[in-house]
C-alpha cells in the first residue's frame, strides 16, 4: 500500500476519466482550456466549434465535472492520422493527463492500421512526444512542410 505523496498522485490520476467530447456539454470548458494555454483558437469560438465537429475524434479528460484536458485528431480512416491538438489546463499539467489523452488517441489509431501518426508540436513540447515514441520526420529521411499565415 502506497503512503505519502505517491498515494495522493495515484489517487489524483485514478479520478481522471477520458471520454468522447460532448460539445453540448463540454464546449465552454474546452474553450477555457484553449484560453488557459493562450492558443489563438480560443479567439474564434464558432470556428473552433466547427473544427472540433469536423474532427474524426475529439476526447476530453474529466476530473469530477471539470474538463481538464482536450485532444482531437483527423484521419482518412485507412492510413494516416493527424493529431491536431492536445491541451491540459496549466494547473493539471505534469500529472499524466496529457499522456493519457495522447495514449487514447494512439490506441484509437493503432500503427498496424495507420502507418503514420503525424502531429506538429509546439516549441518546448518535443520531449513529451519523444518520451511517447514519436520521432522527428527527419529520422526517416523525410522533410515536413507547413504553410501558415503570417510566416
Amino acid at each position: 500500500m502506497a503512503t505519502g505523496p505517491e498515494r495522493g498522485v495515484a489517487t489524483l490520476r485514478a479520478r481522471v476519466a477520458i471520454r468522447p467530447c460532448d460539445l453540448a456539454r463540454d464546449f465552454v470548458q474546452v474553450v477555457r482550456i484553449y484560453r488557459a494555454n493562450d492558443w489563438t483558437h480560443a479567439h474564434d469560438p464558432p470556428r473552433l466549434r466547427t473544427a472540433i465537429e469536423r474532427s474524426d475524434l475529439a476526447i476530453v479528460a474529466v476530473q469530477g465535472e471539470e474538463v481538464i484536458g482536450f485532444a482531437r485528431a483527423m484521419s482518412d480512416g485507412a492510413f494516416a492520422v493527424y493529431i491536431a491538438d492536445i491541451l491540459v489546463l496549466p494547473d493539471h499539467q505534469r500529472q499524466g493527463v496529457g499522456r493519457r489523452l495522447l495514449q487514447a488517441l494512439l490506441d484509437h489509431y493503432p500503427l498496424d492500421t495507420f502507418h503514420h501518426q503525424v502531429l506538429v508540436a509546439e516549441r518546448g513540447a518535443e520531449g513529451f512526444y519523444r518520451r511517447h515514441g514519436m520521432v522527428p520526420v527527419s529520422t526517416y529521411g523525410l522533410t515536413a512542410f507547413i504553410r501558415a499565415r503570417g510566416r
